[in-house]
């Protein structure tokens, strides 16, 4: 990657203007949130281009082409049909494409109801299929269950919707800068783990949002954190957390 800026004409694909989310696919390709280009891009496992898509816009039910529309999308992630993620900060909704990025479906407004975001920055999906987004301006997690719209309404031809399932609040995500923008990460036994950046701290939840545990103190120590940022939980269960403000990744294994 280097750096291009699609406001200038200037950012062909791996270029990118602050990628703020990464996810790997099941079959080893790599999707990036471009944010402040407003577009996905895709690569291969080696980190070839294959595609690009999206653009800075907001989606009108008027212009079906405004469906791939974004405001700096940020968080991503891939489920384990393929189907891509992202969420769409500023339109204050999650999209999901499929793998070559064609438009499937969305959920989420602007609003403070289940179902409605203010500020939504990063999406994860469990091994269940359940999708947890951290609403940061609400303040909360809100967990979805995909459903086959046939299963609700009779005649609606089978869609893939969403249906909120839970939602709780969190007792941080106070600050509305820049930095601090919360990611999310779900483990294989369904705990959630959230990143409270200028909290300098990591939280821990059960899926049902019962609070678990939190570690982390600001400072420049193993134990530290200068700015909690991304997060991910591996294959053996350890958390993995991106410390922005000390420029360094930190691993963690739970007691």
């Amino acid at each position: 990657g280097s750096f291009g800026d699609i406001s200038t004409g200037d950012a062909p694909a791996g270029t990118f203007n602050e990628p703020w989310g990464v996810a790997v696919g099941p079959d080893g390709s790599v999707y990036v949130t471009d944010t402040w280009n407003h577009r996905v891009q895709k690569f291969s496992a080696e980190g070839k281009p294959i595609k690009t898509w999206g653009q800075y816009g907001q989606p009108l039910p008027e212009i079906p082409e405004s469906q791939g529309y974004f405001w700096g999308p940020r968080g991503i992630d891939v489920d384990s049909q393929g189907r891509v993620y992202v969420a769409d900060t500023g339109n204050k909704r999650i999209v999901i494409f499929d793998k070559n990025g064609k438009y499937l479906t969305e959920f989420g407004t602007a609003g403070f109801d289940p179902g409605q975001f203010d500020e939504p920055v990063s999406v994860t999906v469990a091994n269940d299929g359940t999708v947890y987004v951290t609403d940061t301006w609400n303040q909360r997690i809100q967990s979805f269950i995909p459903s086959e719209a046939s299963e609700v309404s009779e005649g609606t031809g089978g869609e893939l919707i969403f249906l909120p399932l839970a939602q709780w609040d969190v007792n941080a995500w106070f600050g509305q800068s820049l930095d601090n923008k919360p990611f999310i990460a779900v483990s294989a036994d369904n705990h959630v783990f959230i990143t409270d950046p200028e909290g300098y701290r990591v939280i821990e939840f059960t899926a049902s949002g019962e609070f678990v545990r939190t570690w982390g103190d600001f400072g420049v120590n193993a134990d530290q954190l200068g700015l909690a940022s991304g997060i991910a939980v591996d294959a053996q269960g350890s958390i993995w957390v991106t410390d922005a403000g000390n420029n360094r990744v930190l691993k963690y294994r739970l007691p």
